[in-house]
């Protein structure tokens, strides 16, 4: 037990100082959440239980290693005992040893004791304090959130029980935003479990109560702790709402008091801690391929602390021999009178096998006759040739497919070229004066004969407002279609608008008759220009 302790503490201590020497490059390069995750690392070396392998096998493989003509190890052990006798034995006074060893870690485990049992009631009158007289303003989920008169910066503590304590005054007092962000972030540090996280290491430095690397240690953890929680609060926000959130940051740079709570301003009081938060806002966006690599190399680092583990040997008793039990002499039976001799019948004789002479220098074999082979032979001979004539057909089955596969695909080229060749193409031409332009639809056919199956004609010197003539109508000659699409003709529209006016004009019995007739010779003068310029 005291060496697992032992290497525990040593253990622990390195990688507490290893963590404390790499957690700022890992912050920058793979984000603040690498770096909180690296102090994982020394509460699982605390939780790993000591390596026991039997004594047996170590004593017998230094044995065979360094004196392979020894003795056996049960013939020796026995002696060694004997020899190492206390002098005490041979009438000597023992000499005053004083066990240091044991007095320190009476003193190691006390001080780690006296640590927990004060952390402990720190927490219970901090708790009690900030519920003394605090009333709750809303919840969210399992977290109350509640106004109390003990604290200057926003707190969140309790891990049954979970709670936000606010300043009082604090929701009316500050905007929106900057309230919304501090509660966020207490509620963070619960929704990441940062709390337990807090209680949980307790033990590891309560080890180290003596240690100032661990003390150095726990305030570095609770700063990598709240800028993780900085970097999942401000997550997917936008640069305005990170500056926002620094400067709420700086606002409450003046610490608190509160060990194993997670305050808003951080672990510490001064500027340090405030500085290492907000250059990890700026670092908060890390490239995938960063994480990935911080991934495994956190991976690589777990499955590397049980190279660490405390190795012990069990020792193994030698059960001791049992003492045979005394052999008592049983009493002589008596003689058995000799049995009377059977008469047994005569059994014929067997005829004798003749004998095969044999020659000398060979060797004698059996009788037994060899099986024949031949049978065999010849079944072996017929797969092989069955075999030979199934692969024979299997390549040219093989080989015929191909071919349909090759013609198949020939006939699929020759007939997408045809529908190629014989496909309608678009052909278009323009005049001289680019007003009229011809978009003629030519297909071909079986013969190859150029044949125009659809004409249209856009002309821009036609007004738009007039029907255009028709085609002559040929027999056999394709579809033609023309569309004018000149300036429309006004004038005859203003005509046409001027003899309905005149209509009006004309039909008006109110209108006095010398009006009239001026009007109406005015707007014949107006038709008459129209028409003019019609024409």
């Amino acid at each position: 037990m005291i060496a697992w302790l032992t290497d525990t503490l040593v253990m622990t201590g390195a990688l507490m100082a290893l963590i404390l020497l790499v957690r700022r490059p890992v912050g920058r390069w793979f984000g603040p959440g690498a770096a909180y995750a690296l102090w994982a690392l020394p509460m699982i070396r605390l939780l790993l239980p000591p390596l026991v392998l039997p004594q047996a096998v170590t004593v017998t493989h230094a044995a065979q290693v360094f004196a392979p003509e020894m003795e056996p190890v049960a013939q020796v052990l026995p002696v060694t005992r004997e020899v190492a006798m206390p002098i005490a034995a041979a009438g000597a006074e023992p000499a005053l040893v004083i066990p240091w060893a044991t007095i320190l870690v009476t003193v190691w485990l006390t001080g780690a004791a006296l640590f927990l049992m004060l952390r402990i009631v720190a927490y219970r009158r901090m708790r009690a304090e900030l519920l003394r007289q605090a009333h709750v303003v809303g919840h969210a989920g399992k977290v109350r959130i509640v106004e109390s008169v003990a604290v200057d910066a926003p707190v969140a503590f309790g891990v049954l029980d979970r709670v936000v304590a606010l300043p009082r005054g604090f929701l009316a007092g500050v905007d929106s935003d900057t309230s919304d962000f501090a509660i966020t972030h207490e509620l963070e540090h619960h929704a990441g479990n940062d709390l337990i996280a807090n209680m949980a290491v307790q033990p590891l430095f309560a080890l180290h109560w003596f240690n100032p690397l661990a003390w150095a240690a726990w305030r570095a953890m609770r700063s990598d702790q709240e800028a993780a929680c900085d970097c999942r609060v401000m997550a997917g926000r936008t640069r305005r709402e990170r500056e926002r959130y620094g400067r709420l940051i700086a606002s409450f740079a003046a610490g608190s008091r509160f060990a194993l709570a997670a305050p808003m301003a951080g672990p510490l009081k001064g500027d340090k801690p405030i500085i290492h938060r907000l250059k990890a806002l700026v670092r908060n966006e890390v490239p995938e391929r960063h994480r990935l690599v911080g991934r495994t190399l956190f991976a690589l680092s777990v499955l590397a602390v049980p190279l660490t583990a405390t190795v012990t040997y069990a020792a193994v008793e030698t059960p001791e021999a049992p003492e045979p039990p005394e052999v008592r002499q049983l009493p002589q039976a008596p003689a058995a009178p000799p049995a009377p001799e059977a008469a047994s019948p005569e059994v014929p004789e067997t005829p004798e096998t003749p004998e095969t002479p044999h020659v000398p220098g060979a060797p004698r074999s059996p009788a037994v006759p060899a099986p024949p082979v031949h049978a065999h032979v010849q079944d072996a001979t017929a797969l092989a040739i069955r075999s030979e004539a199934n692969a024979e057909a299997a390549r040219s089955e093989a080989q015929s497919a191909a071919q349909n596969a090759q013609r198949l695909a020939d006939n699929a080229d020759r007939m997408a070229a045809e529908a190629l060749r014989r496909a309608p193409r678009v052909e278009q031409t323009v005049s001289r004066d680019g007003k009229v332009q011809t978009i003629r639809i030519v297909s071909r056919d079986e013969s190859g004969e150029r044949t125009v199956t659809r004409t249209m004609v856009i002309d821009a010197s036609c007004p738009a407002d007039r029907q255009p003539p028709a085609p002559p109508a040929r027999q056999g000659a394709s579809m033609q279609t023309r569309v004018c699409t000149g300036a429309p003709d006004t004038s005859r529209h203003v005509a046409m608008a001027l003899a309905k006016a005149r209509a009006a004009v004309a039909a008006n019995r109110h209108m006095p008759a010398d009006v009239r007739a001026d009007v109406l010779a005015d707007l014949d003068d107006e038709i008459a220009d129209a028409r003019d310029d019609d024409d």
